[in-house]
């Protein structure tokens, strides 16, 4: 019996330590599947906001292109040509705001910019042979594709008496493996079939230049190295070339130099001049070149030597060197760069020629147009601000996302985590030995529940740990219990580590994603504001010109107005008080309701247009509790639909416009039940971002169980109400679609058909706009509003005028899958006159997804072993 006794205690010992470490492995568990489950609502939010901001910039882009092409439409309408309202657009634009400009140009005036450039940039000898000045090459070559300019500066390399052997070398080594490659195809379809490559190579190849013609073959391949690798032996390659070259006393084996350089990539090629000094007692490598090669392929191998926008300085440099000069050049080198690549060349200008002014040397060889054009090159503020490109910003939030994740790697603490995940854990996502704040972007700090509660082990410990024993058989069991608690507790912590461990990949990969996701909507949030504000400048003054004088030009306001987002609107308005002392608002209502009787529909709709959607929500409060009675139908709409967002700041501005609270005007409007389920709903507490299939069904269930499975009157005394009002006012949207699917699987009925059945009155109207999904709704809204004799424009203008183009293209794919026919088609036979005109710009007036800006698929590439995700 003693020897049992021990065995039971130290078994008792045994266990209370594998219970700590249950506890532990548990808790690490809940931890770890909590924040995953966070992570991924964060992320989707991230995601959404990332592609709120890409179809905002499309947007923006494509405004701005619209614009562009009707100033150089108007600068070059009428006799003679203001070119210097031309360049502006042209000097001031990155090459794909430029192609955007082209499409529009081309749709609306069937030419191309470039054409347009050329008919206007003509010289008195060119109204017969087609030669441009010198400004108007410059531009041409700046509203040209890429591929389009290289082929078109091939040819003109190659063309003629002789070949520009300079120039070719300079196209080249300064053009990229895809831009080169494109431009053969375009060569062909630009030459009557011409081969762009067998071309170069008849005109560099012959006799007495034998490796240059071998130099630009080898180019012509077009399979240069542009990665970042460097090999692991240059100090050999360095040697090599030295051997090759200045080691010799006789001659140079230019071979060698083939082999080695002429497909190198740049790092590689600096790493060897970084080398050579060291292989060969302090010589200069390029200065090496120069002395054994000469002529041509010297050229070549140096273009090659050379950091790219060096050698376009010193080819800069060189065109202003000697008598006159070389306006080609100039045209061809600033013409071809983009404006980022320009403040480059103009860096490394003042470096090699050790502190001279480009611009200032650009003034004492320039004049006229073309001068003030390459100065406002260097001085002008591009819409987004900065003249990067949008390509290298997928590139910096993979970098930023990889830079979070080994923060999080580091700075992990599963002992923290442990602690953590034994707290109630309704919080906001957070990462454990992250000292610092880790969203980027607002709105991702919401209080998140979950995903289980915190762990408490199942096991008797009163009777395994405490129990007396009683004898010999007793205890024999108790032993037996002890050992078998134990080995299940030792399964269950290991089974809790290996769930953790199986999550830990997915726990960085997501950390990963929303750091990507939110550095990458960041850079478009400022250029969105940029080019928000750039447009709102623009189109205050545009609205300005429609309104003022004698009359209105209706057709002008609508046609400025209903191109724009909801943002842009609002920075307009904004604008416009700024400049004129009074709000846009103010403005139309005297504009478009004048002494001659203007149609009131269509002030109101373009009031509801240039509104922020908080403002315009206020207003229609107002509207629904102004005066004797109360319009419940459009309450309900407005507490309803709206989310915790928007709900905050719809109440924030009703406050600020009226001096008191919704609360109180609905408390004064309303009672009973009704009054009860919008109280909660103005809460603005609805669980958003919480999507769970077993929680849905667990909705459902409490639901139809708190009275939505009466189906009569005659039950309402028994109901739930508590219940009801809390799950149908607080549930989030995402989350209100699976409940839907749940009752309609489970009980036949369709969340909207149980409460139609079972509520009644104002309470079912408000219970049933939570229960419908927001597009769905506002689809039978609109239905709703042109069914039978007459039509609620109010409805129709507060619908259209406060959601965004994007929204309203949903709402009308729901109304037409709905009701078998187009919103269009309903606002031409329910509306007239202008206020039909503005509701279909509004709604189908051209934009671009954001397709036309960034692909689907951008990818946010990991390193091994990690996923990554796609736009």
């Amino acid at each position: 019996m003693e020897a049992l006794m021990q065995q039971i205690m130290a078994s008792r010992m045994d266990l209370q330590q594998k219970i700590q470490l249950l506890i532990t492995a548990a808790s690490y568990y809940r931890w770890m599947q909590t924040t995953v489950a966070k992570e991924n609502t964060v992320l989707q939010w991230c995601m959404k906001e990332l592609n709120n901001e890409m179809v905002l910039s499309a947007e923006l882009e494509y405004h701005i292109a619209k614009q562009d092409a009707q100033d150089v439409f108007m600068a070059s309408d009428g006799f003679g040509t203001d070119e210097e309202k031309m360049g502006v657009v042209i000097i001031g634009r990155r090459p794909e705001s430029i192609r955007i400009t082209d499409a529009i140009y081309q749709k609306k005036h069937n030419r191309t910019l470039e054409d347009q450039v050329r008919g206007e940039n003509k010289t008195l000898v060119g109204m017969l042979t087609g030669k441009l000045t010198d400004f108007g090459k410059f531009l041409a070559y700046r509203t040209m594709p890429r591929p389009h300019l290289i082929a078109l500066l091939v040819h003109k390399c190659c063309k003629g008496m002789g070949t520009s052997d300079y120039t070719l070398m300079e196209v080249l080594s300064t053009n990229s493996n895809v831009d080169l490659r494109a431009s053969v195809a375009v060569y062909a379809e630009m030459f009557e079939g011409e081969d762009m490559v067998e071309r170069i190579k008849k005109e560099t190849d012959g006799m007495l230049s034998r490796n240059y013609g071998k130099w630009a073959a080898k180019l012509c391949e077009f399979e240069r190295d542009e990665t970042e690798d460097v090999p692991d032996n240059v100090d050999e390659l360095a040697e090599r070339l030295y051997a090759a070259g200045a080691k010799k006393m006789m001659g140079c084996n230019e071979d060698e130099f083939l082999e080695i350089l002429n497909a190198a990539n740049v790092p590689t090629i600096e790493a060897i001049k970084a080398a050579y000094p060291n292989v060969t007692d302090g010589r200069d490598f390029i200065a090496d070149v120069k002395k054994k090669m000469s002529g041509n392929l010297e050229f070549a191998v140096v273009a090659r030597l050379t950091p790219k926008y060096e050698f376009l300085a010193a080819r800069l440099k060189k065109a202003c060197d000697g008598m006159g000069t070389d306006e080609d050049a100039i045209c061809r080198v600033l013409g071809s760069s983009t404006n980022e690549e320009c403040l480059f060349i103009r860096d490394a200008f003042a470096e090699v020629f050790e502190g001279e002014d480009l611009v200032e040397l650009m003034k004492s060889e320039l004049s006229g147009n073309f001068l003030k054009m390459v100065q406002f090159l260097y001085k002008v503020d591009p819409p987004k601000g900065h003249w990067r490109d949008p390509a290298t910003y997928a590139v910096d939030a993979a970098n930023a996302g990889v830079e979070f994740m080994q923060q999080l790697q580091m700075s992990f603490n599963p002992a923290m985590a442990a602690m953590e995940g034994q707290q109630p854990m309704f919080s906001p996502l957070s990462f454990v030995g992250f000292m610092g704040n880790p969203f980027i972007i607002p709105g991702c700090d919401t209080w998140l529940p979950p995903s289980s509660p915190p762990f408490v082990p199942m096991i008797d410990q009163n009777y395994l740990l405490n129990s007396p024993v009683a004898d010999l058989a007793s205890g024999q069991q108790l032993l037996t219990n002890l050992q078998m608690t134990i080995q299940s507790t030792m399964q269950m912590t290991d089974m809790s580590n290996m769930a953790s461990n199986g999550l830990q990949p997915q726990y960085l990969q997501l950390a990963y994603s929303i750091r990507a996701a939110s550095a990458h909507c960041l850079q478009l949030k400022g250029d969105n504001m940029a080019m928000l504000e750039f447009v709102a400048q623009r189109d205050a003054v545009m609205v300005h010109e429609a309104c003022e004088g004698w009359g209105t030009d209706e057709e002008s306001l609508i046609l400025i107005l209903t191109a724009q987002s909801k943002p842009q609107m609002k920075r307009v308005s904004e604008i416009y008080e700024a400049t004129h002392g009074k709000t846009l608002t103010s403005v139309l209502d005297g504009e478009l309701s004048g002494f001659f009787g203007g149609s009131t529909d269509f002030q109101y709709f373009m009031n509801c247009l240039v509104q922020d959607p908080a403002t315009l929500d206020a207003q229609f409060l107002v509207e629904s509790m102004k005066g004797w009675g109360t319009d419940e139908k459009l309450l309900s709409e407005i507490i309803c639909t709206r989310n915790n967002l928007e709900l905050a700041q719809a109440k924030a501005a009703f406050q600020r416009d009226n001096g008191k609270s919704v609360e109180q005007w609905v408390t004064g409007d309303t009672s009973g039940l009704y009054q009860r389920f919008l109280l909660e709903c103005l809460k603005g507490q609805r669980r958003e971002g919480m999507v769970d299939p077993t929680t849905a069904e667990s909705i459902a269930d409490r639901l139809w169980n708190a009275g939505l499975s009466a189906g009569n009157m005659d039950t309402f005394p028994d109901r739930d109400e508590a219940v009801l009002i809390d799950l149908t006012a607080n549930t989030g949207a995402e989350q209100m679609k699976l409940v839907d699917q749940q009752m309609t699987a489970k009980y036949g009925k369709s969340l909207n058909e149980a409460i139609k059945d079972a509520m009644g009155g104002d309470i079912e109207d408000a219970m049933r706009v939570r229960s419908l999904d927001k597009f769905e709704y506002f689809a039978e809204a609109l239905n709703k509003a042109w069914e039978g004799f007459g039509t609620d424009e109010q409805a129709t203008s507060r619908i259209m005028g406060r959601y965004s183009k994007t929204e309203l293209k949903q709402i009308s794919a729901r109304y037409e899958a709905s009701y078998g026919k187009s919103v269009k088609s309903g606002i031409e036979s329910e509306c007239s006159g202008n206020y039909k005109k503005a509701l279909i710009a509004y709604l189908y007036r051209e934009m671009p997804g954001y397709t036309d800006v960034v692909p689907r698929g951008t990818y946010f590439p990991l390193g091994a072993g990690v996923g990554g995700f796609a736009v």
